[in-house]
């Protein structure tokens, strides 16, 4: 048995979810949705349905109807727009508290990851809902390695300050036998998301690796983003900490993101004001 599957004996490791983000998560297997296959299992669970809808408006408050019901929120943002918020609301009320671990700056920086990397991915022409999921799930195995290895974890915390996601992996596989990207994979996979999201969580570490799917890489510069604004850095020195092979890889046009600097801080706001 491998560390990681000894680790997945245990009942902490595997997050509970409730039973409409289950009956949405399958949908994404399927190529043509139908509307019902989102709505119904909402109609199911109002708090759910609550939470979505304060998503929608958070999200598009700049609409001119406000979103006051879930087929209203499909018609005035779309079908995938919905499904997404679905899972963004079910990841968040998810997850207890940890002691020592900043839960809010977590789920901050994980949706507005997942915002910058469904921009980011219409950019380089790789699917957007793949990096919107698999950005907000990216840290999934983080939470799952404290549930089982909470001392480990702190001490990995402690000495990863300011780091990035790869010196963190690599920490993480030299006291435990893998990182976080491999357990957040096994997550996607035992939740039965496609495969292209479990390649994605498990390679966004290092997007360079052989055999890493392009939205890893996206994946990898969205949190890039997401952490340079949750830590406040300058807008001309936003990227700078991105290696410039995934930089070249995406071809990434900084200027024009930091011409949007307000939408970009916008998204920001609202990615902290659904997590408030």
């Amino acid at each position: 048995m491998t560390p990681m599957e000894k680790m997945f004996d245990s009942a902490r490791a595997l997050p509970s979810i409730p039973r409409v983000l289950q009956e949405v998560l399958a949908t994404l297997n399927k190529k043509d949705v139908e509307i019902s296959e989102i709505t119904t299992p909402l109609q199911k669970d109002p708090a759910m349905s609550a939470k979505v809808l304060r998503l929608a408006n958070a999200a598009h408050f700049g609409l001119q109807k406000k979103v006051r019901g879930v087929d209203d929120a499909i018609t005035l943002v779309g079908l995938d727009a919905v499904r997404t918020l679905v899972i963004a609301s079910g990841l968040i009320g998810s997850f207890t508290s940890i002691p020592g671990f900043d839960m809010g700056r977590f789920w901050k920086i994980s949706l507005l990851s997942s915002y910058i990397a469904k921009d980011l991915a219409r950019k380089v022409r790789v699917d957007p809902e793949t990096s919107y999921t698999a950005a907000l799930m990216h840290g999934l195995g983080v939470l799952s390695i404290h549930a089982v290895f909470p001392e480990v974890a702190l001490e990995i915390d402690g000495s990863c300050k300011d780091q990035s996601a790869s010196d963190r992996a690599m920490l993480e596989k030299e006291k435990l036998g893998f990182h976080h990207g491999e357990v957040g994979a096994e997550i996607a996979l035992r939740w039965k998301l496609p495969d292209e999201i479990c390649q994605t969580i498990r390679h966004y570490v290092q997007p360079l690796a052989e055999g890493a799917p392009k939205t890893a890489a996206v994946v990898h510069a969205a949190i890039n983003l997401a952490i340079d604004l949750e830590d406040d850095v300058p807008v001309d020195d936003w990227g700078k900490r991105l290696q410039p092979e995934i930089d070249k890889l995406l071809a990434i046009d900084w200027d024009a993101i930091r011409y949007k600097e307000e939408y970009v801080r916008n998204q920001h706001k609202l990615a902290a004001d659904a997590v408030s």
